[in-house]
């Protein structure tokens, strides 16, 4: 990813999430290596001095942007959750607050430290938090019911196949939007895309 263009290593990680969940890849995903190149020359074009490169977690897949220090896509396979978070040390996790109040509104309500990759869902902590929008991360509005609607289809069907893909209007961490899929039954595409700022 670090070559702009280059999908080797991109290929390789998406194959290893599955080879380590010894399950084949889905038909339906036959294409996901193009539809990740396709997003990140999207990026590029917004981001001209963009460096992503991939980061394999476990049954998760991050592509981080060095250069913005930020996740420009998190895709992973769902797994039974074997152990409570580690919420301590994510109260040790800098206030996303602080720095997002001029990003998001004066007016608007406070964040949340989301996440890319729900606990169930293949997440781990520090690189997979971002300042996510609390009425959304917590079911408090119609969309935030319908996004937590999606997650927990994710963490009540271990090895379902799901992405997060977060849209920037600026230089922050802080995404504009949301972009969340879920495989359902390895077959149809759940798609929705959700207003963080």
């Amino acid at each position: 990813m670090r070559n702009k263009g280059e999908s080797k290593s991109k290929m390789s990680a998406f194959r290893e999430l599955f080879s380590r969940a010894s399950r084949p890849v889905p038909d339906v995903l036959s294409n996901w290596e193009d539809q990740v190149g396709d997003w990140c020359a999207e990026y590029y074009l917004a981001h001209k001095r963009a460096d992503i490169s991939e980061i394999n977690v476990g049954l998760a897949v991050f592509l981080f942007d060095h250069t913005a220090e930020r996740v420009t896509l998190a895709y992973a396979l769902s797994v039974k959750q074997l152990m409570k978070r580690n919420t301590s040390r994510m109260r040790r996790f800098p206030d996303v607050n602080v720095s997002v109040h001029a990003t998001i509104q004066e007016n608007a309500l406070d964040v949340d430290k989301g996440h890319f990759l729900g606990h169930a869902g293949s997440g781990t902590l520090d690189i997979n938090l971002f300042p996510h929008r609390r009425e959304l991360n917590r079911g408090w509005s119609p969309e935030g019911k319908l996004f937590r609607k999606m997650e927990r289809h994710v963490e009540q069907h271990p090895g379902t196949f799901f992405y997060h893909r977060p849209i920037y209007d600026d230089n922050t961490w802080t995404p504009r939007l949301l972009e969340y899929g879920v495989l359902v039954d390895d077959i149809t595409w759940w798609m929705d895309t959700f207003r963080n700022k």
